[in-house]
Order: C-alpha cells, then structure tokens, then sequence
C-alpha cells in the first residue's frame, strides 16, 4: 500500500467520476491522486511525514478545465491595454466615456505611440454604436488607436491608424472581411473580422518581454482564481507559444495549459506528434490540443453566418433586412484544408456561431471521415450557438463535441432576443438539454477574453439560463447542476483528450483541485455563482488562496 504525501480529509468531495461519487477523503502521493473514500479508509494510507489537511465540511472538486479560451492573449490585454467593457462587465456606458478614456491615455502615452483598448459593446452603449475615427480623431490626434469590439471579431481605429495601413476610399474589402464606410464611401474606422483587422494589427509594435510575462501572470492570477487548473489558449500563434514556454521556464506558469496551434499562424511540422493531449512540458504543464481555425464571426456583430436573416439590423448592412452574415473563406478550399489535417492526424476545432458556418463545418468533418476513416477522431465546433436540431443528429452521428458558450444568455441573451436572433432563436443558443437527449458530451466555456474566465457561472447559466435583466431565455434547455458540472470537469477534459490524466479525482489522474466555499449540488441553484472559490491547487501545489 503506498504512502501518501499529503491526505485530504472531513470534506465533501465530489470526485465527478462516472458514477458521481462523492466521498469524505482523498489522499495524494507525489502529483496524483492516490486513494478517495471514507476518511477511515484513506487514512489508512498515511505515514509518518503524511500531511493531513482537515478540509472542515468544504467542498472538493477536480480543478475546472476551460473549455476554450485565449489565456495568452487575455492575459496581455488585462495587463496593457484600456479596459472598455460595459456593465455587468465593467462601467463604460456610452461613447463619451470612451472618449473621456482615450483622452486621458493620450496625455499619459508618448506621441505616435499606439493607445490599445478592448472590450466595448456596441449595443450595449447608450449610443447603440461602434465608436468611429470621427469620436477618436480629436482626443487622440498624436496616437493611432486600435479599440478591439468584446467579440474581437471587429475593431474601430482613428484616422490616424487607418492612414498608417493604407486604407481609403479605394481600398476593396477583403475576401472575409468587410470595411465599414461613411456615405462617401470612406472608411469609418470599422474593419470587421480578420482579413480586415490584420494588416493594422501587424503595424502594432510587439511587446516586451516584460510585458508578455507580466501579461501570463496576469491570466495565472485570474483563472487560479476561479479554480481553474487547466487553461486553453485557443488559436495559438508562434510569438504566443515562444512568450508561453519562456514563462515556463521561469516558473510563472502556475496552472496547466493546452495550446490550440492557430491554422496559417503556427508552425505545425515543430510538433513531432499530432495527438491531442500530448504533453509538450515534461511536468504536463503545457499540453498540444487541436488544431484551431474558423469560418464565421460573431452573433452580436452581425458577422456569425446564419442560414436565414438576422431579427433587426440597427446598421446599414449591404443586404439590408436580408443580412445573414458571412463565411470567411472558399467553402471548397476550407473543407479541402479541413480534410487534410484530418488525414494528418489532427484533432480540430473550429469556431462556428451561425448554424449556416455550423452546417459547413459538419460538412467538412463528414467529408473528412468519408475520404479518411477515422476512429475517435474528436473533432471541435467551438460556441456552436446556433446549432439546429438536425445539426445535433449529424454530431452525434460524427463523434463530434460541442463547446458550448452557454453565459451568452447571461451577457447577450436580451439582446439575441430583442435584436440579433428574435425570440425562437434566442431561446435555443447553447441548447444544453438537445445535446444531452442524444447522449453528446460537450464542454462549456467562457471565451476569455470576451468573457471573465469563471466556470461557476457557466454552470450557473447552464442550470438557470438568466440574463442580465433576469429573465430567463430557453427554461427548455436547462440541465442538472450535475451534468453542468461535468462540462467543465470530465467532459471538458475528454473534449481535450485528457480524461485518462484529469477530470475527476481517481486513483493515478493528477492531483488538480478545487476547493468551494459551498456545495453546487446542495445550494440553491441560483446561488451557484456566488459560491467563493477558497483555494485552487494544481499537481497538489496551493496556487491561490488558501485552506486555513
């Protein structure tokens, strides 16, 4: 019988195994999981250097697992850049405080440097529009100004940034992408996804690397501290994965992370094996994941891909009341690059809103197993909002896992409702329940940046479906706080090809852990966000807060 490093005791453990056990002990031998039970039974596993921690009644889980995220690049734009969120995220209310903001940054930020600021709302701005150059061009007349839209599929930048790339009134707009002009046909300063963004986003000068460490700090301090131990840093790109290893290597890195190398932004052949789940750190604390691409937008600009109009268009449109949003690239060449990756090897996750981009993305899968048979292949749709009932059928049938972005009925859910989506679509966004009919597993997740990073809320919003004006969106499609759970526990985990390692706490898988302030299962459910996390430890190390 083995020795434990450290026993676990008096606690209500839910280990989220697949029987839902729930047990009163765990012990700990080294990084992993050594026994769970009774506290008689996993004492009898102490020696004479064991720790004994008396968790005194607190509720234990495996440590939360993001279903997808951008935790490099969060974690810079927490650190350097203006926050301009809008309540309940932050307190940016309408486009004079955005101006009152850059106005201040200017002052402080030597001229013909740039001024970064992420996170405004459009719609959820008082003036219910983007901020254009000609708000910014008078506070700011020194800088070029980059202003990232919360979805981070749109950005607005003053005259002086779209002058330094180049664009006037006789630039076309890019295929995928699209310049938004005034009624003489200039630019903005609107430039809607990324073949629009990229060429100014290349102009922008690349940060220290005091800052890209200070900013992966930053993203440890916020996802320990929502008792996340395994992060995702979706669509990778090289400068990010070089900025990940060197905080590494400097013991930064406090929490696990799964990079999704980015398609056409990350050099596939530097990875010796195609396996999801394949660690990349000899201490498992940096691990390869799917490849990541996309193929539509974002629902709250009008730009994710729908297979029918949009409820109200508040813009001028080029389909006017017929607008349904676009496909990023050549459906033909993107299932051709879909299926040779398949053919590769690859695990691959690909970002679809609109059930029009949802329907291509099965499309490509179905052509990829028809032309390469292949087991367990595991592939992604990464929000998958609008999915259809039909679309659930064909993923069930292709072995295919949903992340779903469920706190949208939290953050957007009155206006999916009112303005982009009407009622009937509104009410079906993240259809939890649909999945589950079928038997899918499907992981939740909170996007961050474009949402804080905090698992509780996903299971509080999968449970619950409230807005922000609380009102609840699709009661139809709620799930058990149990099976919410799971999707940021196990089946996150099996979504990452991880669930031998991590996900529940059994005997050989990683000591990751999460301690509560109370218990999901027992709380009332509508006071699942609110329960505090009390401690969070990765490979039984405590890296935030603590169990005194």
């Amino acid at each position: 019988m083995g020795k434990a490093t450290q026993i676990y005791r008096n606690g209500t453990i839910l280990t989220m195994d697949s029987r839902g056990s729930v047990v009163s002990a765990l012990a700990v031998e080294g990084n992993v999981v050594l026994a769970v039970g009774t506290d008689d039974d996993v004492m009898a596993h102490a020696g004479p250097d064991t720790v004994v921690t008396d968790l005194r009644g607190r509720t234990m889980l495996p440590g939360f697992i993001d279903g997808h995220s951008h935790f490099v690049w969060a974690g810079l734009m927490f650190a350097t850049q203006l926050d301009l969120s809008s309540p309940p995220v932050g307190k940016v209310k309408d486009i004079a405080e955005i101006r009152d903001l850059l106005k201040e940054k200017a002052a402080s930020t030597p001229k013909g440097e740039w001024i970064l600021g992420y996170g405004y709302d459009d719609t959820a701005l008082a003036d219910r529009r983007h901020p254009l150059a000609s708000d910014m061009d008078d506070v700011t007349p020194d800088h070029p100004v980059l202003l990232r839209h919360v979805s981070g599929h749109l950005c607005s930048c003053n005259s002086r940034a779209l002058a330094l790339v180049g664009y006037d009134r006789n630039t076309p707009d890019p295929l995928g992408g699209i310049i938004r002009r005034d009624g003489h046909g200039n630019p903005n300063g609107v430039l809607e996804e990324p073949p629009a963004m990229n060429p100014v986003a290349a102009l922008l000068p690349e940060a220290s690397e005091e800052d890209w460490m200070r900013s992966i700090v930053t993203a440890c301090d916020a996802y320990t501290a929502k008792g996340v131990t395994s992060a995702q840093d979706g669509f990778t790109q090289e400068k990010q994965w070089a900025q990940l290893r060197k905080a590494h290597e400097k013991g930064l890195l406090r929490n696990r992370v799964q990079i999704l190398p980015g398609l056409g932004c990350c050099d596939l052949n530097q990875f010796t094996s195609h396996a999801s789940g394949t660690p990349l750190t000899a201490d498992r604390k940096i691990s390869l994941g799917a490849v990541k691409h996309l193929v539509d937008g974002s629902l709250q600009c009008y730009t994710g891909c729908l297979s029918n109009p949009y409820h109200k268009i508040i813009y001028d449109l080029p389909d006017g009341p017929m607008w349904r949003g676009y496909i990023q690239e050549n459906p033909e060449g993107f299932i051709d690059r879909i299926v040779a990756l398949h053919r590769q090897g690859w695990q691959i996750a690909i970002h679809g809103n609109g059930d029009e981009a949802i329907q291509l993305i099965l499309d490509a899968y179905e052509e990829a197993q028809k032309r390469y048979p292949r087991a367990d292949a595991r592939h992604i749709i990464i929000h998958c909002q609008t999915v259809r009932e039909d679309q659930l059928d064909r993923i069930k049938r292709l072995g295919v896992v949903p992340s779903f972005f469920v706190v949208h009925t939290y953050f957007w859910g009155d206006r999916h409702r009112d303005i982009f989506l009407g009622p009937d679509r509104a009410k079906r966004i993240s259809p939890l329940r649909s999945a589950l009919k079928r038997g899918i597993l499907f992981s939740n997740h909170n996007d961050t940046f474009v949402t804080p990073i905090d698992p509780l809320l996903s299971v509080w919003s999968a449970v619950n479906r409230i807005t922000s004006s609380g009102q609840v969106l699709g009661e139809e499609y709620t799930i058990s706080v149990m099976d919410a759970l799971r999707s940021v526990t196990s089946w996150a985990a099996y979504q990452a090809c991880e669930e031998t390692s991590k996900g529940s706490l059994e005997p050989g898988k990683l000591a990751d852990m999460v301690v509560l302030g109370g218990n999901p299962l027992a709380v009332d459910k509508k006071a699942i966000r609110d329960i505090p996390v009390l401690a969070t430890i990765v490979g039984n190390e405590l890296v935030y807060g603590s169990l005194e």
